[in-house]
């Protein structure tokens, strides 16, 4: 009987779970039942959001592809992506300081591509180095409308196949971080794209239908959006009062309701809030609090995704710090302090990745110091100037290697004359335009020279004044003219001129100092940094516990003087 009524029992149960089941599994959540191997029976509960997000996740790694793989492996340290710096020559230096560091590009606006259907346009947008193989990388896109997204994939797509190695992405990125108003506010993307996640997954699922879901599709956003157009003006008394519990909450439901479509597996996440209206972008990187913890418990909370941490690491130790600590970690994101100083995270390859990680191939290009550094650059900029004009792209050019020797001595004079560099294409074409005018001018009484004396050269080209001569030529004449002006052939290439400033302003040993020369230099000079801070903490502590007046009154040059001698 007892045995009888036990089966009975263990029936019941079970009706009664599965019952359970699908009751609850509208709501919240679901019991699961698991038998083990003696008879005996758990029922478990599992959130309903999680169980779709490890179905989805159990099928996208069964369809993973080798940009999947290429995207996971190269996560760990991660290039952000800044307007007006991650360009493709800024993207190809970094390529040749480390193979692994997975890069990103500026944000390309959907509009922006599709208003301007030309191989030009797409090449200065979509373009990568013709000299320097640059993945892994990551597109990003930025957008609110789902065909806009759609079209734009597909674009890349049909041009990665037209142009091959030229353009070829590891994956793409929707950009839902960007608190600028001019993005977030006119726009209504970027950061603004986290207040509505399920619209976040239908653009998601346009990009990768685009690209025939042949890559994978990434999302970088903020830990959460403060909209200052509709709730009390941003302080960080009223921030201070809001519930970290619900701010969590929110950003825990964004991940789960775009995980839980299948296709995003990876989050870049900037951990900060971002606060629409009321604060510049330079502010939103500075006025929020960072919030780790946020980050890494959803690593921990979500084994199943990859999340990459950004904002606030200005060094490869902080790096290396941030993934040795928190294993749950795919990665960390760095953007400006990567900008600032490129070569301090030279020695990544090692220290994130290790050697193993290098192919063949990629050690081809690897620069073992700033000197073959600047010579492979070179090669790629005399290229880049070959097929385009040097006076639009010269500066881009330039500005990619300005802070190549950032912290050594005379590296303010290095930048102040790549300036000069950058600036004398158009200061040649100008002199050159002017020439061929002033030419035309003397050239006696035809439509030309009538016409030139109606127009004067300034920096902008040639600019039509009113005359009743101006049709003694069209305007495409003069255009073309004015177009096809160029310099002295005899000008020296820019990698000729950047590598002779290079050498002018600093001796062999920098040129010449391997990477881990270099690191290790940093490194030391970084902790002397601490130490004299600390010092310096201790002293104007002991000054402020004095409890002297005569001490408390002490003019600054004097307390500068005892900071002085302590420092040292």
């Amino acid at each position: 009987m007892r045995g009888k009524d036990g089966l009975s029992i263990t029936i019941v149960i079970r009706v009664i779970a599965v019952i359970s089941w699908w009751l609850l599994l509208p709501i919240t959540s679901a019991f699961v039942l698991v038998s083990s191997g003696s008879g005996s029976m758990i029922i478990c509960c599992a959130d309903r959001k999680q169980m779709q997000i490890l179905s989805c996740s159990a099928k996208r790694s069964e369809g993973t592809t080798a940009n999947d793989d290429l995207l996971n492996k190269h996560s760990r340290l991660c290039l952000a992506p800044m307007m007006d710096y991650t360009n493709q020559h800024f993207r190809a230096m970094v390529r040749l300081i480390s193979p692994n560091i997975l890069t990103c590009t500026e944000m390309v606006a959907a509009d922006e591509l599709l208003v301007d259907k030309t191989n030009r346009n797409w090449k200065q947008l979509l373009g990568q180095s013709a000299v320097i193989p640059e993945a892994p990388s990551v597109l990003q896109l930025g957008g609110n409308d789902a065909s806009l997204l759609y079209n734009c994939a597909r674009i890349y797509h049909e041009y990665s196949q037209k142009f091959d190695n030229k353009c070829e992405y590891t994956a793409l990125n929707l950009n839902c971080g960007c608190p600028s108003p001019s993005v977030s506010g006119k726009r209504c993307f970027g950061a603004a794209l986290m207040k509505d996640a399920r619209y976040v997954t239908t653009l998601v699922r346009a990009m990768h239908d685009g690209v025939e879901r042949k890559i994978p599709v990434t999302i970088k956003c903020r830990i959460g959006v403060y909209d200052n157009y509709g709730n009390t003006p941003f302080s960080r008394e009223t921030y201070d009062r809001i519930s970290e519990k619900k701010e969590y909450d929110k950003l825990r439901q964004f991940v789960e309701t775009i995980a839980s479509d299948g296709i995003v597996t990876t989050f870049q996440i900037h951990a900060r809030i971002a606060v629409l209206g009321g604060l510049s972008p330079a502010d939103n990187r500075r006025v929020p609090p960072l919030k780790y913890d946020y980050v890494h418990r959803l690593a921990d909370q979500y084994p199943e995704l990859n999340f990459v941490l950004n904002g606030g690491i200005n060094s490869l130790a902080q790096v290396k710090d941030e993934l040795d600590g928190h294993a749950s970690l795919a990665g960390v994101m760095v953007g400006r302090a990567i900008v600032a100083d490129p070569w301090s995270f030279s020695m990544a390859d090692e220290l994130i990745y290790g050697d193993a990680n290098v192919d063949k191939v990629q050690k081809q290009h690897l620069c073992t110091n700033r000197r073959e550094l600047l010579e492979a650059y070179g090669r790629h900029a005399d290229n880049e100037e070959l097929h385009n004009d040097p006076a639009a792209i010269r500066r881009s050019l330039v500005a990619a290697c300005a802070h190549l020797f950032a912290g050594e001595p005379n590296a303010h004079r290095f930048r102040m004359e790549l300036d000069e560099i950058s600036a004398r294409p158009e200061r040649l074409q100008r002199e050159a335009r002017a020439k061929v005018w002033s030419s035309i001018a003397r050239g006696g009484n035809t439509g030309a020279s009538i016409l030139a004396s109606a127009f004067s050269s300034t920096s902008a080209g040639i600019q039509a004044v009113d005359s009743p001569a101006a049709a003694a030529l069209g305007w495409d004449d003069i255009q073309a003219i004015d177009d096809n002006t160029q310099w002295d052939e005899n000008e020296p290439p820019l990698s000729e001129l950047i590598l002779e400033a290079a050498h002018r302003h600093f001796g062999d040993k920098v040129l010449s100092s391997s990477r881990k020369e270099s690191y290790d230099k940093k490194v030391w000079e970084e902790e002397e940094a601490r130490v004299r801070m600390a010092k310096g903490d201790r002293i104007l502590s002991v000054v402020e516990r004095s409890g002297n007046d005569e001490e408390n009154k002490l003019s600054g040059g004097v307390v500068d003087g005892w900071l002085k001698n302590g420092l040292n």
